[in-house]
């Protein structure tokens, strides 16, 4: 029979992007930390930059509550997977509290009020109450106006109280938290000032990369401070141990381990730093041992790996450093002439364009296992969640299925590729066609898309089904376990 999950926890949304939600879970997670409690964070939807720096403020690894992509079951299966040797959960709500991807809304059918892929959506399912962030800067009264229509869309009572932030005035705080209590009947747990020495810089659409950011222990350290001073820390752990028991993720639909074992080399390092961390697991479960590699550093892929797995990342900051260690990029073209299996996500079919020229101009040869060329165009974002079905059979499944991902890069293709055959058909969240997208051929596999394995471990275990392969082929030749040869 399957447990409850019984954890406190709380969820932090906001009423839009660029309200303070990560700010406030920042310095809720460093506070609690602060107290002695070791803290499991979650982000609601694909982000992977602000994955990064709650990651860093609890010292264990963020994970993703995605509904869009992981459904009912997946949600709790990340849920209860993650909290082990955890004694509270803090969750960073993505956009606004109940903006929904692919909304019934649209369409006329169904509960309008589903939310489909939102934080509330979230929030329900792994049965945490909400604190709402508003931010105060500009706004007085009508502050209470939104927290109050917050809480009449939210009739099942999960939105327990309200964090202000970047309040300009002790005068504003006093207007603003009298105005929510007496028009939202909701409490105020607690009002931030503005916080000038704090220094988390944003990019136009999100956070700054945290290994670009050199100030980000101090501004931990600062945000803690303010959350300890201007909030009611007690009133929000005592919020938080009130979270309903949820039941327990479903049976898992992994397969069972079949042959050896393999060994999946992982790029990670500073250019290279974006992966579900649910990913990786899945691969170890499905009988991976994970062996990481730098491409900024190396100067040659490991001998001895099955398969390659290279996923995002790559900002215009290490372009130059990439393109430099043509040593390293030799020892992967090699690898991958010699019948590695490869799959690259986002950064890494950057890294396996034949060229990438950057937002000032200049072109870099990149690895040229793929015949792309990519340009950075810092300007344009190309963001939001994809419905895919596989257009050829390959190391991610038949011909046909269907999954889903997040795409978010600042790049395009801007010549090239013809010649092979796309890896996926992709419609967005609303069912509109968006064409081809990706590359795929024997053993390799490549698109600007993120996939989270969660959704289907099948996707892992045919990752490693590929590097098990590999591996068998050369035990027939007679040659040593797993090695390379010319490398």
């Amino acid at each position: 029979m399957l447990e409850d999950v019984v954890i406190p926890r709380i969820v932090v949304a906001g009423l839009s992007s660029g309200s303070g939600k990560t700010s406030i879970s920042l310095g809720l997670v460093t506070a609690l930390r602060n107290r002695g409690r070791t803290v499991q964070t979650f982000k609601v939807g694909p982000d992977l930059i602000d994955v990064a720096y709650l990651a860093h403020a609890s010292r264990r690894p963020c994970r993703n509550l995605d509904s869009w992509v992981l459904g009912e079951d997946g949600v709790r299966r990340s849920l209860s997977q993650g909290i082990v040797g955890a004694d509270c959960v803090v969750v960073e709500g993505g956009m606004g509290l109940f903006d929904a991807h692919g909304s019934t809304a649209a369409s006329g059918a169904g509960d309008w009020r589903t939310f489909p892929g939102s934080t509330a959506e979230v929030a329900k399912l792994i049965a945490a109450p909400v604190i709402l962030v508003i931010d105060a800067w500009s706004m007085g009264e009508t502050a209470a106006a939104a927290a109050l229509g917050i809480k009449q869309l939210d009739p099942g009572g999960s939105v327990v109280g309200v964090i202000l932030n970047n309040l300009p005035s002790e005068y504003k705080r006093r207007v603003v938290e009298d105005a929510i209590w007496g028009m939202a009947r909701l409490p105020v747990l607690g009002a931030l000032p503005h916080i000038d020495a704090v220094h988390i810089p944003e990019l136009r659409t999100g956070l700054l990369p945290l290994t670009q950011n050199p100030h980000v222990d101090e501004a931990l350290d600062q945000l803690g401070h303010a959350v300890e001073r201007d909030c009611d820390l007690d009133l929000i752990e005592r919020l938080m141990s009130r979270a309903k028991p949820v039941p327990e993720h479903g049976p898992s639909r992994r397969p069972a381990q079949s042959g050896g074992p393999v060994r999946i080399g992982v790029a990670f390092d500073d250019a290279f730093c974006f992966y579900y961390a649910e990913n990786l697991e899945l691969l170890e479960e499905a009988g991976a041992e994970i062996v990481n590699f730098s491409p900024l550093e190396d100067t040659s892929m490991p001998r001895d790996i099955d398969a390659v797995y290279l996923g995002g990342g790559v900002s215009e900051a290490y372009v130059s450093r990439l393109a430099a260690n043509h040593a390293f990029m030799d020892s992967l073209r090699r690898a991958h002439l010699h019948g590695l299996p490869i799959y690259a996500e986002c950064g890494g079919l950057m890294y396996c364009a034949r060229t990438l020229r950057t937002s000032d101009g200049g072109e870099h040869r990149m690895a040229g296992i793929l015949p792309v060329d990519i340009a950075l165009e810092a300007g344009t974002v190309r963001a939001g969640y994809r419905e895919l079905r596989i257009a050829e059979s390959g190391m991610l499944g038949p011909a046909g299925t269907r999954l889903r991902g997040h795409e978010f890069h600042f790049s395009r293709v801007a010549s090239g590729g013809e010649s092979l055959p796309a890896l996926y058909t992709m419609h967005d969240c609303d069912g509109e066609p968006l064409g081809s997208e990706g590359w795929t051929r024997d053993g390799f596999a490549a698109s600007f898309v993120n996939l989270h394995f969660g959704q289907d471990p099948r996707i892992a275990a045919r990752i490693v089904a590929a590097a098990r392969a590999l591996a068998g082929r050369r035990h027939l030749v007679g040659g040593a376990a797993g090695a390379l040869p010319a490398l």
